[in-house]
């Protein structure tokens, strides 16, 4: 999805992937960026190359596989991001936004949005790298270099290779599969979302905004905040609309419930994204 706005946007595109899903997710822009298959961990120079800003997603990208393989996570999310900040700095390259996570507030007491400048207690192996990660890119921020930090939430929508291990687009894929959702708790905590093209979106707009506005800044990425039984209830919703039958189910909560709302503010009024 980034890869494809940035193109459109006049921009030239290097990708770093590991093809851990081969090549078809970038088959619709393949032709037309320059593909290095190589892994964040062996980061090289060359890499960084004639580049004039970097976009960082790379990594694992949730909790489960973070808590699976807490050491690659530690190596992908926290150590490999503090050497590509370093090497981006050491080599030139001015400007680096990194695709953090509204995670960092789970934990938190419940019932306020949180704002970027509220004291954090990251709990569980993804949340602590990220946030590792977030404050060795602020020690790094200067003159001559622009870290812009960017605590994504929850990510829904459309993409050439599908995620179904977040909660909207689970919901779809379990209703129309099972034509049941499974309501953990009763589904009564809170998530904040954000579409995948507001979040890329979000990532061109920190690029190409004034250094002042973004040098050593965090941004929330927020669509908006929903309680999990709201969502449910949306879902089934729309879909009873096409004549198809879903019913939610309340099952027991997980041993680990994540619940908190952030509040997307400061985007909105620094950076004028909305």
């Amino acid at each position: 999805v980034l890869a494809r706005k940035l193109l459109s946007q006049g921009f030239a595109v290097r990708v770093l992937d590991r093809l851990y899903w081969g090549r078809q997710p970038l088959q619709e822009v393949i032709d037309r960026i320059e593909l290095i298959h190589g892994d964040i961990r062996q980061l090289r120079d060359e890499w960084l190359q004639g580049i004039d800003a970097v976009v960082h997603l790379a990594g694992l990208s949730n909790d489960p596989t973070a808590e699976y393989d807490p050491e690659a996570n530690w190596e992908m999310n926290a150590l490999a991001t503090e050497r590509l900040a370093v090497a981006c700095k050491r080599l030139g390259v001015p400007r680096l936004t990194f695709g953090s996570s509204c995670s960092i507030y789970d934990g938190l007491p419940p019932g306020i949005e949180y704002r970027e400048d509220q004291e954090v207690h990251p709990k569980g192996a993804y949340a602590e790298a990220k946030y590792y990660a977030e404050n060795r890119l602020l020690e790094l921020a200067d003159e001559h270099f622009c870290p812009v930090i960017l605590r994504q939430a929850t990510v829904f929508g459309f993409s050439s290779r599908m995620r179904y291990d977040l909660v909207v687009n689970t919901f779809v894929k379990d209703a129309l599969q099972a034509g049941r959702l499974n309501l953990h708790g009763g589904g009564w905590m809170w998530r904040p979302l954000v579409d995948v093209e507001d979040t890329s979106e979000a990532h061109i707009v920190s690029l190409l905004a004034p250094a002042e506005k973004v040098r050593g800044q965090i941004y929330n990425v927020v669509q908006d905040n929903y309680q999990i039984r709201a969502l449910a209830m949306m879902v089934a919703g729309t879909l009873r609309m096409e004549n198809r039958d879903v019913r939610l189910e309340e099952v027991p909560p997980p041993p680990r419930v994540r619940d908190y709302r952030c509040s997307n503010a400061k985007m909105t009024w620094v950076l004028g994204f909305t």
